[in-house]
């Protein structure tokens, strides 16, 4: 547990602390001595490594002034022993850079103090420590004025009366005649459920940072009794006591305090260690998980990293423009896959497979629809050849009803079978479609034809998007699975197994690719050969 504190208190004028009595004004400001020196006398001690005032956005500039601001305080009250401003010492931690402390106090005084309206009067102290066996005490102080500065450029109320009431109403007063009141902050800045609000924050922001560092310290802005932790408390010594340890006499008092404190340290020590082992235990647990259940992301990382990494080299110069092609396509492919994932919140498997049934939910409705209209379209293109088969056959069917005798009926039937018992079932088919004067809605039948088919195109340019869709993330889903399976065999192959081991077990064949490979590398090497023998023939020629 890092070193904590954070105390407030109010910083009042007082009698004897006004201004000098030869205060004039000057360019529009009142000339600050006294005062300011004592409640700013932290700016001028040794240390002092950063200072700002920050204000919100509606206050003037003349006010980033630190001279011009508490003058301006000072000199809006009319009461010598008003109080003018709350100061704030909290403390910085050790295990953080002076340019990450600093940042942190921006922040908490910008989150905190500056967002409620409150002007804010920051100093950093570095806080070093002369003895080399004692940590240093680097911390930031506070300063904000009690009385608000209004958004109307104007300084406002600090508080406003409630008139005490009896039964009937009526105005109380006290034995001298005067109304009796009861004053009520106008800001509620004093409120001390707000300063543990501000504790907690800053308790939140700095082991924030811890966790952002990855460091296992970790500060608490509840006490020791908040905290359940029972320290044995000191004797109190008395000046007797203290004037003689002094002078390097020992006591029994002061021997008695040495051994509590000595004991309260080592407790405290023991409770810093057990809590930076809750929080190393918790840090190395959640890496674990991490590892044994890696996110969507990193599973699909994997696998391009493989698909990308694991390539031979190959001499051509057009196959490795080929090569640097499909990389650059895995590189587009895998970004694609990114921002889809996080367009659509995708973390894990189960997220993607959710994904994956609602896709299929919107293309079944949408095929069921295609595949109903298409029936009907089918339906329509029967009953128009049907009355095809009825309009080519009738002149077969007037002469077979031409014939008076039954024989030569039935030899007729007999020849032409197949054709009447068609046109008779064609026939009792569109018996039921015929329209109201008997005929044939062939007209109707080819509007209705022509508006399914438009309807259908319609419907199968509306589902492409989602067909692509689905598609893509089928194979989103195939290769991280792969890259799952991939990365549970790898650690089920390297458990309890030496590389060594591991090598000796590698087939000592080579793979067709490979022996071609082989091939190609010695026809060019042969052929670079010959054409050396043909250069060097060449400029012996030419030499003689």
């Amino acid at each position: 547990m890092a070193l904590y504190h954070f105390s407030v208190r109010h910083v009042s004028r007082g009698k004897g602390q006004m201004v000098v009595a030869s205060a004039a004004y000057i360019s529009g400001q009142r000339i600050f001595d006294s005062y300011y020196n004592k409640i700013h006398d932290y700016t001028s001690k040794s240390g002092v490594i950063f200072t700002e005032i920050l204000t919100p956005e509606y206050v003037p500039e003349r006010l980033n002034d630190r001279e011009t601001l508490w003058n301006e305080v000072e000199h809006v009250e009319r009461n010598n022993k008003a109080q003018l401003a709350y100061s704030f010492d909290i403390a910085l931690q050790n295990e953080l850079t002076l340019e990450e402390n600093i940042k942190l106090a921006k922040e908490f005084c910008q989150e905190q103090f500056v967002a409620r309206g409150m002007i804010v009067d920051l100093v950093v102290h570095e806080g070093k420590s002369d003895n080399e066996e004692e940590p240093d005490n680097p911390h930031f102080h506070v300063l904000v004025p009690i009385r608000p500065f209004t958004e109307e450029g104007i300084w406002g109320n600090k508080q406003r009366r409630e008139y005490i009431l009896d039964e009937d109403g009526n105005r109380v007063k006290d034995a001298k005649g005067k109304e009796m009141f009861n004053a009520v902050s106008t800001t509620g800045w004093n409120d001390p459920e707000l300063l543990k609000e501000w504790r907690r924050a800053w308790t939140e922001k700095v082991n924030g940072k811890f966790r952002e560092c990855h460091m296992a310290a970790r500060i608490d802005h509840r006490s020791y009794k908040e905290q359940g932790i029972d320290l044995i408390p000191t004797i109190h010594e008395g000046y007797e006591v203290r004037a003689m340890e002094k002078k390097g006499i020992k006591t029994v008092i002061g021997e008695l305090n040495r051994a509590i404190r000595q004991f309260n340290q080592m407790f405290i020590s023991l409770k810093e260690s057990i809590q930076w082992m809750k929080t190393a235990y918790e840090e190395m647990k959640a890496e674990l998980d991490r590892r044994q259940n890696p996110t969507l992301l990193e599973i699909l990382q994997d696998y391009y990293d493989k698909k990308t990494q694991g390539r031979t080299p190959l001499p051509n110069f057009y196959a490795e423009m080929k090569r640097r092609g499909k990389n650059l396509s895995n590189l587009q492919e895998f970004s694609k896959s990114i921002n889809y994932l996080q367009t659509h919140q995708i973390e894990t498997m189960n997220d993607l497979q959710e994904r994956i049934e609602e896709l299929n939910g919107v293309v079944s409705v949408s095929k069921k629809e295609i595949s109903e209209k298409r029936k009907q379209l089918k339906e329509l293109e029967n009953l128009e050849k049907m009355a095809e088969v009825i309009k080519t056959n009738q002149p077969l069917i007037d002469e077979y009803n031409h014939f008076f005798f039954q024989k030569k009926r039935e030899k007729y039937y007999q020849q032409h079978k197949k054709e009447i018992n068609y046109y008779r079932k064609c026939e009792r088919e569109l018996k039921q479609h015929l329209d109201q004067n008997g005929k044939v809605p062939t007209a109707r039948w080819k509007r209705e034809k022509e508006e399914l088919q438009a309807v259908i195109e319609e419907l199968k340019a509306d589902n492409q998007p989602y067909q692509e869709e689905l598609a893509f993330v089928k194979k989103v889903q195939s290769c991280a699975d792969i890259a799952r399976r991939d990365r549970e065999m790898a650690e089920a192959d390297t458990s309890g197994r030496s590389e060594e081991k591991m090598e000796e077990q590698k087939p000592e064949k080579k793979t067709s690719l490979l022996r071609k490979l082989d091939e190609k590398k010695k026809e060019c090497a042969e052929r670079d050969a010959k054409q050396q023998a043909v250069k060097k023939k060449r400029n012996y020629e030419m030499s003689l």
